[in-house]
């Protein structure tokens, strides 16, 4: 059922068959696909079977509470982080902060109002589908997710930033003298005007805009101004109706708010919400941070800190490519430290990798920022130059040799500098395709084909200088320059 829905799947969880039937009836008019189950007991097998996007319940079931459901969920890794409303007879705050308190994402009275009701499911799924993504992404590059017992662990939001943002600063500093002593944070307080001062940096890791009569038109722009840009589109966004009005509450969801006060402003509340959602994000951003640490670590060297041979060859590929379209040249350079051998074998390793390490920042140091150098072996190296052609490749080329011969390495823990020298192989990278050519597949396949024989040239043209002596460069074909 789940490959042929429109919107996403739906548990939903009754003990009375009627609200079953009308939620589903609502539901499935907004093209979801809608699953059932009666009690508690159940929740589990149904959901396993149905692999829901969201679980909408009634707050109370025969065999037990939307809490309860909630927890039965968090039992199995693949449906901890499904989102859960809960459904309630009674709209008492006390019994509204329990259930946010155990981690359920809303609560709504019934009667149901349609639109609050389909806006929250709009968002939620949203989130759910973002989040499943960001795990996706990052068990692709780790292969591995976070333990469950892990999720919340150690998530301390103490000290976080939050921007009261009102329709005049007066409003804004009530909500902050009753906010103070219920969460642990950075108050900011602002007026609706005050954008240039709220994406100064830091910016607030959460804005709390208040909607009202005169502010909610401003208001929702802020808000979506806020979720578009690159400086606060990570940073959570509350929406606070003031008073409560559901129209204002869904349009703010439908902006693309983080969460909304349905009821109006209330301290409790707020506060309870503003440290779940930062739970969530500070959660979500390690998630990003481990992701780029690990695409990070798949293409670079960690000894020298350059990139490694995985992203050395596709840089070169592109680089080509482009040179073909634009009917420009390049250079491609291979090198290799002479004796590297005869340095480990005398001084030890520790030394070598010292020495490594010094001639990667030298070579680095040589280069344009558009230029690439690699560690591609023990002691190889690869260089790109985009734009190059002889006379610049030459000159390059003669000038990282220069920066490895021309002062010895001095290592720690050894008296005497190590003199080193290196070897360069280069070649000029120019129409692989063959311009006059068509395009196309058979068009990839030659500049495929042209790039692996431009590496054999250089590999050859590295032999060559190897071969004459070493400390030195040549280009092309037997073409030696003196370092």
């Amino acid at each position: 059922m789940k490959g042929n829905r429109v919107q996403g799947t739906i548990l939903v969880i009754d003990g009375v068959s009627t609200n079953r039937i009308m939620l589903k009836v609502q539901l499935t008019a907004a093209y979801y696909a809608v699953e059932q189950a009666d009690c508690l007991a159940d929740v589990l097998e149904a959901a396993r079977h149905c692999r829901p996007d969201l679980v909408l319940t009634a707050m109370t079931l025969p065999d037990g509470t939307a809490a309860d459901v909630k927890e039965a969920l968090r039992q199995d890794e693949l449906l901890a982080d499904v989102p859960v409303i809960a459904i309630s007879q009674s709209n008492a705050p006390e019994r509204r902060l329990n259930a946010l308190s155990a981690g359920i994402d809303d609560v709504l009275p019934q009667p149901v109002d349609d639109v609050i009701l389909q806006a929250r499911i709009r968002s939620l799924l949203r989130v759910h589908s973002a989040n499943e993504e960001l795990h996706l992404q990052r068990d692709a590059s780790h292969g591995f997710v976070l333990p469950l017992s892990d999720r919340h662990a150690g998530i301390d939001c103490a000290g976080a930033s939050v921007a009261l943002v009102a329709q005049d600063t007066q409003t804004a500093r009530d909500w902050a003298k009753r906010l103070k002593g219920h969460a642990p944070h950075e108050l900011r307080c602002h007026q609706m005007d005050d954008i240039q001062l709220m994406m100064t940096a830091p910016v607030a890791d959460v804005f709390v805009i208040e909607l009202n009569e005169l502010s909610a038109g401003p208001g929702l722009r802020l808000l979506a101004d806020l979720r578009a840009r690159a400086a606060t589109r990570k940073s959570v966004v509350i929406a606070v109706p003031n008073p409560a009005d559901p129209q204002i509450a869904a349009e703010a969801l439908d902006r693309g708010a983080h969460d909304v006060l349905q009821s109006g402003f209330d301290v409790d509340e707020l506060a309870l919400r503003l440290t779940t959602q930062l739970q969530y994000k500070t959660r979500n951003d390690r998630l990003r941070d481990s992701l780029r640490n690990g695409l990070r670590a798949a293409v670079q060297d960690p000894m020298t800190g350059l990139y490694n041979r995985r992203y050395a060859k596709p840089f070169l590929d592109r680089t080509a490519e482009r040179a073909t379209e634009s009917d420009d040249t390049f250079a491609l350079m291979l090198a290799d430290l002479d004796h590297f051998k005869r340095i480990n074998d005398q001084y030890g390793h520790p030394a070598g990798d010292a020495v490594l390490i010094e001639a990667a920042r030298r070579l680095q140091a040589e280069l344009r920022p558009v230029d690439l150098v690699a560690r591609v072996g023990g002691e190889e190296f690869m260089m790109v130059l985009p734009g190059a052609d002889e006379v610049s490749a030459g000159m390059a080329a003669v000038a990282l040799c220069n920066a490895i011969n021309s002062k010895p390495f001095k290592v720690p823990g050894i008296s005497q500098p190590i003199e080193v020298t290196i070897s360069i192989g280069a070649v000029i990278g120019r129409d692989l395709q063959h311009k006059g050519s068509d395009t196309g597949r058979g068009g990839s396949e030659r500049l495929a084909k042209g790039v692996t024989d431009l590496i054999s040239q250089a590999d050859r043209a590295l032999y060559n200088a190897k071969n004459a002596g070493r400390n030195q460069v040549t280009l092309g074909k037997n073409c030696t320059v003196a370092a």
